[in-house]
């Protein structure tokens, strides 16, 4: 990881009072790569628990092929699966703005 931050320990000083501003930026750039992995990770989460949700549903007994029945249920258990989380997100979101505003 050290070569990924250029493998230079005074990035790192980010407490200095030397080129605060720098130091301003390359702590953002630091939080927005961990925050595109975290989203990464939670996407990667999701994918797994969609799967595994859609699978235990659908699937009765596995083969080399998908039979159209089991391929319809899957597609629409990961379409409403998909619908939930946006209707959740939303309302989560509802409830964040009504929280910040009162």
């Amino acid at each position: 990881m050290a070569d990924f931050f250029n493998n230079n320990s005074e990035n790192f000083d980010l407490g200095s009072s030397s080129g605060g501003g720098t130091d301003k930026l390359k702590a953002d750039e630091i939080q927005k790569v961990i925050m595109m992995e975290q989203q990464k990770a939670q996407l990667n989460a999701q994918i797994q628990e969609i799967s595994e949700m859609c699978w235990e549903k659908c699937v009765d007994k596995p083969s080399a092929k998908l039979g159209s029945k089991t391929e319809a249920c899957l597609s629409n258990c990961v379409k409403r699966f998909f619908d939930s989380s946006v209707i959740i997100a939303h309302r989560f979101n509802q409830l964040i703005q009504r929280s910040n505003t009162g």
